[in-house]
């Protein structure tokens, strides 16, 4: 590939016509989207790991939001090649995945084809309420039960709790550099949102299409703010259908 594969550890040869590049939600990793890998002919999908977590955990952690973007916006061209490129983020991920598009598009001049934005309000929108790390641990693990997604028997292991919320509570401080608001990209922005999500409603995510000079759609999926996990396997082809949807013009 003449570059290093890090950011990209579950990476398979090409195959597909499209690449997926997932960005995971802040306490998560890449793993979450391995079972995604080779599941759906239509795409390739390329879960992105972060530097300082799991299979990078001997790097040095990023906490500067935009440098984070940059790099991992260089290294999705790399791979890409000219290929057509597709960005999907959840909560955190979402964050992500619009700002490694602008980068791509400004710096770049590779526009993806496609960016999906899922559980995460539009930038620069503000959630009245909502958690921020200088909160403390106690106020992230009720967070963490009001968003939903963990298992009850780890919130039920305090030891566990205790080991884990730093590492999770470093996301969410991570989150919170992120200030791009600039950038209208010039591709689709499909937006998913929980039905049932309490941390960010469907119609927050209407917002994101302040964010496209290009075609704009909001799908409402089934499930809280995990809905991926809701919907279970299901889940890659309702994205990947929506995605084939709005590139189409078939609104």
């Amino acid at each position: 590939m003449g570059f290093d594969m890090k950011s990209f550890p579950f990476f398979m040869e090409s195959t597909g016509d499209r690449l997926l590049f997932c960005f995971h939600h802040a306490g998560g990793s890449a793993s979450v989207y391995r079972h995604w890998v080779a599941r759906d002919p239509r795409v390739d999908v390329v879960p992105v790991e972060l530097p300082g977590k799991a299979t990078r955990m001997s790097e040095q952690w990023i906490d500067d939001f935009s440098l984070l973007a940059g790099n991992l916006a260089d290294d999705i061209r790399r791979l890409a090649r000219g290929a057509p490129v597709v960005l999907y983020g959840h909560s955190m991920g979402a964050a992500l995945a619009y700002q490694c598009a602008a980068h791509l598009q400004e710096i770049h001049r590779h526009v993806p084809l496609a960016v999906v934005v899922a559980a995460r309000q539009a930038p620069g929108e503000v959630i009245e309420g909502e958690y921020r790390s200088c909160m403390g641990l106690a106020a992230l693990r009720e967070e963490l039960v009001r968003a939903g997604g963990t298992p009850p028997d780890i919130l039920a292991d305090d030891a566990l709790m205790e080991a884990l919320l730093p590492g999770v509570r470093r996301d969410y401080a991570l989150h919170e550099s992120f200030r791009h608001t600039s950038t209208v990209l010039t591709c689709p922005i499909l937006a998913l949102a929980g039905s049932e999500d309490l941390t960010v409603a469907p119609q927050m995510m209407e917002q994101w299409s302040r964010f496209t000079s290009s075609s704009f759609m909001l799908k409402i999926v089934p499930g809280g703010h995990f809905f991926p996990v809701d919907c279970g396997p299901r889940f890659l082809e309702v994205l990947v259908d929506g995605v084939d949807q709005i590139v189409s013009g078939d609104e």
